[in-house]
């Protein structure tokens, strides 16, 4: 019974952690990101400005 409620609930864990990386983030940026943290590549640096008028 345990392992049921041990196994159903790694389930849940891994298809809320796959939908919300595939929703919101995107896999590609995941990878770009983690390509970044491990020193593979250099990161950007995104400037913006607000346009005065």
């Amino acid at each position: 019974m345990k392992l049921k409620v041990l196994l159903g609930a790694t389930a849940w864990l891994l298809l809320i952690t796959i939908s919300h990386i595939a929703l919101n983030i995107g896999f590609d940026k995941l990878a770009k990101q983690y390509r970044v943290m491990t020193g593979q590549e250099r990161g950007e640096l995104i400037v913006g400005f607000l346009p005065v008028t």
